[in-house]
């Protein structure tokens, strides 16, 4: 099998764990794409015997996992979610749509949506039903933005594929180099920073549960965090040491970042309360950087963080 001939299919599912049909689902433009096809809790069956050597083992608790890398993008049309918007939701996301205005994606602790998945891998498939995930964005100066996604799912056995799969993605036009000309905005801590990178972390906790009457993929906690680097002001002009000392006062201000500049591909990540939690110093081309961790608290609950595209 050839490496490069892969793709990743994704459809909503009725119910938790139902999968889906493979007609209903919509091609994912991937960068990268990984799956670990048979996981699970072993136990070992122990025996007591004269002589040494192995005992088999059993799968308790079979499941299968999907890694993939997606481009940062909108779908080219205000108010309509991307194609991946079904995987945003699988992480434990709400979709707010905004016909002709915006399509929201904000973090969600109960009643969390799965969906099917289908990795394909040159001729061969694997369905991964009742999937649900977590998700990090990176956005770094010179390079293309991307969403790096993990999701655990229901174990089916890899088959081959009957027939092929004539399939185009849609709703997602192509993504935009980070740089000065495609992200117009940004803003850490109320300051118009110079930055290099910005990272988002759903942290989500996803668990496979299996027991008498239950096996599902859970998304059992939520703990969103991330990084950002960026050039170091003058501490007259924003003071960052004030902003991470937390030994008195915890500071706890936004965080946001504009990509695109065409209505139908502008993607907004904002965070309302974040505390700036470490700082370290690095040299860039001889200019000193600032790499701050960051936590990314709730306000009323459940809206630490948005992605928004318009």
């Amino acid at each position: 099998m050839k490496m490069r001939k892969k793709l990743l299919l994704a459809a909503p599912e009725a119910a938790d764990g139902a999968g889906a049909d493979l007609e209903n689902a919509v091609v994912i433009t991937v960068s990268e794409l990984d799956n670990s096809p048979y996981e699970g809790d072993r136990v070992t069956r122990d025996r007591l015997r004269e002589y040494f050597g192995a005992v088999p083992e059993a799968n308790a608790a079979p499941y299968a996992t999907v890694t993939a890398t997606v481009p940062i993008a909108g779908s080219g049309t205000v108010g309509t979610p991307p194609a991946y918007g079904l995987l945003l939701r699988a992480c434990s996301m709400s979709e707010s749509v905004e016909e002709g205005v915006s399509v929201t994606y904000q973090p969600v602790t109960n009643n969390a949506e799965s969906v099917c998945l289908w990795f394909v891998e040159d001729g061969q498939l694997q369905k991964v039903p009742g999937a649900r995930g977590t998700v990090e964005w990176s956005f770094t100066v010179k390079q293309y933005p991307t969403m790096s996604f993990t999701f655990t799912g229901l174990y089916k056995r890899p088959e081959a594929l009957a027939n092929p799969i004539n399939k185009q993605p849609t709703n997602i036009v192509a993504e935009l180099i980070v740089n000065n000309q495609n992200t117009p905005d940004r803003s850490v801590h109320g300051f118009k920073a110079v930055l290099q990178s910005l990272s988002l972390n759903a942290g989500n906790d996803v668990e496979f549960v299996s027991k008498l009457g239950k096996e599902q993929s859970e998304v059992t906690d939520r703990d969103s965090a991330g990084n950002v680097e960026i050039e170091a002001p003058d501490i007259s002009t924003k003071n960052y040491f004030a902003a991470i000392e937390s030994h008195e006062v915890i500071s706890l201000e936004p965080v946001s970042l504009t990509h695109g500049t065409k209505p139908g591909n502008i993607v907004t990540a904002a965070a309302p309360k974040v505390q700036l939690s470490t700082i370290s110093r690095s040299d860039s081309s001889g200019t000193t950087h600032y790499s701050m961790g960051m936590r990314l608290n709730p306000d009323q609950g459940d809206d630490e963080f948005t992605i928004t595209y318009t």
